[in-house]
Parts: structure tokens; sequence; C-alpha cells
């Protein structure tokens, strides 16, 4: 019973780390502002150059 727990245990962390890792890799990595976009080409960080 203890074998059979431990096995579903660790298939369900095989099958959730790339998603939790995925989760974490994203997202903004500084507050850097895209000026080749329109809408932003108002922002003051794209009025200095």
């Amino acid at each position: 019973m203890q074998k059979l727990f431990a096995a579903i245990v660790s298939a369900v962390m095989l099958l959730s780390a790339p998603a939790f890792a995925a989760s974490h890799a994203g997202g903004k990595m500084d507050d850097k502002v895209d000026c080749t976009k329109k809408e932003n080409a108002d922002k003051e960080a794209c009025k200095k150059k």
C-alpha cells in the first residue's frame, strides 16, 4: 500500500513539475517598456529617446 501511494505521489509530482516551472519562468524580467508598440509611444521611457 505504501509503494502504491508513493508511486501515485511521484507520478503527480512528475506531471506537475513542468507546469510549476513554466508558471515561474514567464512574466516580466524587468520594468522596461516595449517602445515598438504603438500603445506605449506616449510613455515616459519612450519619449526620452
